[in-house]
Order: structure tokens, then C-alpha cells, then sequence
């Protein structure tokens, strides 16, 4: 079983967990779910000036906290599930993180989890994913929609919330004292597209 490309195209082949965690990384970047090596999506231009911004003003709040670990498409493993996954952007609290530092991949799920929609995506791959993510016990997840301009707010045991520009995103109790404002998260995107 393997992993094959044929003609530009990938092939999806089935796999073991332990087979796939021998790969090297690529791009585009692979995820692995119950025997299967999915690319992920190619991103554009949109997707990029998204991640960048929510990578700065993530960051940003790392710089202040301390307290969190903050990443963008880091390899995550779960074993239960059978599944190694890469946010976009994630966010991890220090003090769930192993004392010897993170591996590769890390074993532990994020407490945040942001994915930025590519023109590529599936919708029903996206849901999936958004649903694994609160089966893991991920606490908050965003599904960011550049073209829409809108983001998907997911919290365990809650139905999902749609927010929309001029508001502003708070990831409490996640992360506390988080916000972006979506007017100006997509104010960012180029005009040109």
C-alpha cells in the first residue's frame, strides 16, 4: 500500500498509520484519515492574507500570554482516530503541551483550531473536519469563508454561529481576551481577486 502520483495527480492509496508517519513532508501538505492520504487543498491568495493576519494577531497574543503555543499547519496526531491533521492555524495552551517539548507530530489536539476555506475544498470534507474537531475536544474551532467574508464559530455542545462583518470574533474561554475584528481581518484581502 502507498502513495503514488501518476500523471500530476494523486492517487490516494490505502495505508497504514504507522506507513504514513514514515513519509516525508510535501507540499501540498497530506493529512492521513483512517487509511487514507488526503493533499490538502492548494491555498490562493486569499487564503494566504487570512492566515497571515490571524497568524499576527495570534502571535501577538502569544507574545502577551505566554501561556499559549501558537502554529500554522503543525502536523497533530490522534491515535484514537486513527488521523493525523494540520489546522491552518492552531492555538495550544503551554500547560496541555508534554514537558520534553512537542514531537513531530505533536500527540496533543489544540485547544483552537482555525481553518481558512481554499477555493479546493469540499464542503463536506470541511464539516467533517470541523466535526472531528469537537470529537477530539478541540474548545473552539473558526471556519473562515474569504470569499463570503464570514466565519463559522464552533464550540462543543453548541450550534455552529455564523459571524459577519463589522463584528468582532472573541475566542474566550479559550483564549481569553482574544479578539479580531472581521472588518478588519477582510480588509486585508487584495482587491485584485
Amino acid at each position: 500500500m502507498g502513495y503514488a502520483y501518476t500523471g500530476g495527480m494523486v492517487t490516494q492509496t490505502r495505508m497504514t498509520l504507522e506507513e504514513f508517519l514514515t513519509l516525508p513532508e510535501t507540499k501540498p501538505y497530506r493529512e492521513f484519515v483512517r487509511g487514507e492520504v488526503i493533499p490538502k487543498a492548494m491555498p490562493n491568495t486569499k487564503h494566504s492574507t487570512i492566515v497571515s493576519e490571524l497568524i499576527f494577531a495570534l502571535k501577538r497574543y502569544q507574545r502577551e500570554k505566554r501561556s499559549v503555543r501558537v502554529d500554522t499547519e503543525l502536523r497533530h496526531l490522534s491515535r484514537d482516530e486513527d488521523r493525523v491533521y494540520l489546522p491552518d492555524v492552531s492555538l495550544t495552551r503551554r500547560e496541555r503541551l508534554p514537558a520534553g517539548g512537542v514531537g513531530d507530530p505533536v500527540e496533543v489536539a489544540p485547544d483552537f483550531a482555525i481553518e481558512v476555506l481554499s477555493p479546493g475544498d469540499r464542503a463536506g470534507d470541511v464539516l467533517e473536519k470541523v466535526d472531528f474537531y469537537m470529537r477530539i475536544g478541540v474548545g473552539l474551532a473558526w471556519l473562515v469563508d474569504p470569499e463570503g467574508q464570514h466565519v463559522t464559530v464552533y464550540r462543543p455542545g453548541e450550534a455552529p454561529e455564523v459571524v459577519r462583518a463589522p463584528a468582532t470574533l472573541d475566542a474566550s474561554p479559550v483564549a481569553e481576551g482574544l479578539t479580531v475584528s472581521l472588518e478588519e481581518l477582510f480588509a486585508a484581502l487584495p482587491e485584485d481577486e
